[in-house]
């Protein structure tokens, strides 16, 4: 039985699994079996079969989708209290992306065989299912809205904010290379580079190795706006 308080309170607070009714919370966790992995290892690849859904408690994870090259893109990153992997398992299908720890992370696995169980006994948690489908499109939706959004600067903080959103908030950091933040925001490097430059000489973002941190959000979303 999953009884952490810290992790239950940490699910609670996210979004879909905060909304469900406490019965469904309830029998959900109960199912759930805890586990670890490091920065860069796979919670699953693109084509495996679907065998359950994850909860990140701590930490942070990267989805890496495949373009028509063939090459796989970082499309998001997300920290605690996101949930993934219900498109392909409830669809019986294969992995549609490849999703990666990105530093050391606990995670909650719900495997399939728990999962069919609990719906068979109880149908209309299908409803809540479908809930969390609705909550990870509408993230994949923001995603191709802002990267339609014209002007690399204002794409770039729109990223950021996102990206922000899901970050460990004990000390803010949004972990992400320059490389993957450039092909997250569809642009060159050097351009990447003057636009992150003057964010952080106008005091809005702070840079540091491999990772950014907000320093004004009120003023980076005015920014947005004009």
């Amino acid at each position: 039985m999953f009884d952490n308080p810290n992790d239950r309170k940490q699910l609670l607070g996210s979004g879909w699994f905060g909304t469900r009714g406490s019965r469904f919370q309830s029998d959900l966790l109960a199912c759930g079996i805890a586990k670890t992995f490091e920065a860069g290892e796979p919670l699953y690849h693109i084509g495996d079969p679907a065998n359950g859904v994850y909860a990140v408690l701590e930490g942070a994870v990267q989805i890496m989708a495949p373009a028509d090259d063939g090459q796989e893109f970082v499309v998001h990153r997300q920290g605690g209290g996101f949930w993934i992997g219900d498109l392909a398992l409830f669809a019986e299908a294969l992995r549609l992306v490849s999703v990666f720890a990105t530093q050391h992370t606990r995670a909650l696995f719900f495997p399939s065989s728990r999962l069919d169980r609990l719906v068979r006994d109880n149908p209309d948690y299908v409803r809540d299912f479908y809930a969390l489908s609705h909550e990870n499109m509408q993230t994949a939706l923001r995603i191709m809205a802002n990267l339609a959004v014209t002007g690399t600067e204002k794409r770039l903080v729109l990223r950021l904010l996102h990206l922000d959103e899901g970050a460990t908030k004990s000390d803010g950091w949004i972990v992400v290379s320059q490389d993957e933040l450039a092909a997250m925001v569809a642009v060159s490097q050097p351009t990447l580079h003057r636009n992150l430059h003057r964010l952080a000489d106008l005091g809005l973002i702070e840079l540091g190795y491999g990772r950014v941190r907000l320093i004004d959000r009120r003023k980076l979303i005015s920014s947005c706006q004009c």
